[in-house]
């Protein structure tokens, strides 16, 4: 009994890597799809890189056996923590920050104001330019935030139907997107 407590107590403190290749081995395979997983949630390029340090440190900290079988995985779940963390902290603070904003902020520069128009002008149309069922539930799934199963049970149809609508509205207004460009 004795025995098997000091191999625990010794695998519990050893090391997640052996070595530091071995820990640079690991970052240079894991960080680039780690950086990419974050590209399209986070459109700052510091903030994707400051979010996958912290993940690797506290890969370095954690103490877990899951860490040390499988630290792909495991990484992979503390990034997906902090993404989620951030965006609870940026949801509270942006909350905060919209009672304390003035009513209609003068844009920085004139082209933008335009350029703003002329995209939401095109949405706007994209979105008229869906047949109607599509339109109904792409509408009101993202206008209105009704959840699917309740978007199924007002008109009569599966949720494995809503789910097809929303994924083709989404697809035919950014093919119009796109073709306008």
């Amino acid at each position: 009994m004795l025995g098997f407590e000091k191999t625990k107590r010794r695998s519990a403190s050893r090391s997640l890597f052996e070595d530091r290749k071995e820990f640079d081995s690991f970052y240079r395979r894991e960080a680039p799809k780690l950086l990419q997983f974050l590209k399209r949630r986070i459109w700052i390029e510091e903030e994707r890189a400051d979010l996958v340090q912290e993940a690797f440190m506290r890969l370095l900290a954690a103490r877990s056996d899951a860490a040390r079988d499988n630290p792909g995985s495991y990484i992979q779940g503390i990034l997906r923590h902090l993404l989620a963390d951030r965006t609870r902290a940026w949801s509270r603070s942006s909350a905060a920050r919209v009672e304390e904003m003035p009513a209609a902020p003068a844009p920085e520069m004139p082209d933008a104001a335009l350029e703003l128009a002329q995209m939401r002008e095109l949405y706007r149309a994209a979105v008229e330019a869906l047949p109607a069922k599509t339109r109904t539930v792409f509408l009101m799934h993202r206008a209105e935030s009704i959840p699917y199963k309740e978007i199924a049970q007002n008109l009569g149809i599966s949720i494995r139907t809503v789910e097809w609508h929303v994924a083709e509205a989404v697809q035919r207004i950014g093919r119009s997107l796109s073709s306008d460009d």
